[in-house]
């Protein structure tokens, strides 16, 4: 009913019960409408809070690209597990172990030798966060050759990875127990038994150490393995090659599962990742950090450089 029939009604009406129950009605009405205009004001606040709150900073892709560019998705994230842009395209070995949505990912062995599904010269960026640690030094060079091959000139190519091998070594020959801190997101009961036989934190810690870059050998491991090496034999090693040699020498035992893709198999340095890039053909290449990409679009952390960043290290190549 609108406002002025109820008025309409209050004037006809000399009775106070009369007044009484047009003017109930109208403060009814009143009260109404206040609550529509109300949580309509709270639709439009929320959907402008959810805009500035989404972490794809999509403004930063379409001031830099034309919309038709764009539905190309011309950014690559290779070993993406259940990462999500609309904007990128997914690649990513397709497994129960990660558990990814098989219809956001194009599946891709890295194992495998094949080349990326990507075309030649197509792609504007490539990020891969904690993916090559999982698969064998010659797999990596390929992966990097075809990284290469599939950027565009100018093309950026971001590798994070970990743990760094240098400041892992140094923090065992320190007995520094603190830097082997997500060990112990792995020491309740039931928070292990999917990797290893007794909580990660009961072992020795060159036991531990070990299980950073080749973790099918480490005795707590429930991995298959031809050889385990419990930590006096890991020392021995250790004096005998020293590092970075004991790394490569321990690793040469490490094979790629694929039940259990989860398992480091390799170990990686700054200036290892830029030995491979160079290799690779990057003429560019150079040490990042957390946050720090050359390019604006990898340096949201909702999204890019957030696993395990005090472990990690950062590197760049730019194709020329």
């Amino acid at each position: 009913m609108k406002i002025s029939k109820l008025l309409l009604t209050s004037t006809t009406s000399l009775s106070e019960d009369g007044f009484y129950k047009t003017f109930t009605r109208i403060l009814k009405f009143l009260i109404w409408n206040l609550r529509k205009i109300l949580k309509r004001f709270y639709d439009v606040l929320h959907l402008n809070i959810s805009i500035k709150r989404s972490p794809f900073n999509l403004g930063i892709y379409q001031k830099a690209y034309s919309q038709s560019h764009l539905e190309h998705r011309p950014f690559y994230n290779i070993g993406a597990a259940d990462f999500f842009h609309p904007c990128w395209t997914n690649i990513d070995f397709i497994s129960s172990w990660y558990k990814q949505d098989s219809q956001l990912v194009i599946h891709h062995d890295l194992m495998s030798n094949e080349p990326l599904p990507i075309l030649t010269s197509s792609a504007e960026v490539i990020y891969t966060s904690h993916t090559i640690e999982h698969i064998k030094d010659e797999f990596v060079q390929q992966f990097f050759n075809e990284a290469f091959r599939s950027l565009k000139a100018g093309g950026i190519f971001r590798i994070t990875t970990g743990p760094d091998a240098e400041t892992d070594f140094r923090a065992l020959m320190n007995n520094d127990e603190d830097w082997f801190y997500w060990d112990r997101s792995h020491q309740q009961k039931g928070s292990f038994e999917h990797i290893f036989r007794k909580p990660a934190t009961e072992v020795p810690l060159v036991e531990r150490w070990l299980h950073h870059f080749a973790s099918q050998l480490a005795p707590n491991d429930i991995s298959d393995s031809p050889k385990k090496f419990d930590a006096n034999e890991i020392y021995d090693l250790i004096d005998q090659h020293g590092f970075p040699k004991v790394l490569d020498v321990l690793c040469s035992y490490t094979t790629f599962d694929p039940t259990r893709p989860g398992n480091h198999v390799s170990w990686w340095s700054h200036e290892k990742v830029i030995d491979f890039l160079k290799r690779a053909g990057f003429q560019t290449t150079y040490r990042s950090g957390y946050r720090q990409s050359a390019s604006p679009l990898m340096r949201n952390s909702e999204l890019f450089d957030s696993t395990h960043p005090q472990m990690s290290i950062y590197v760049e190549a730019i194709k020329l």
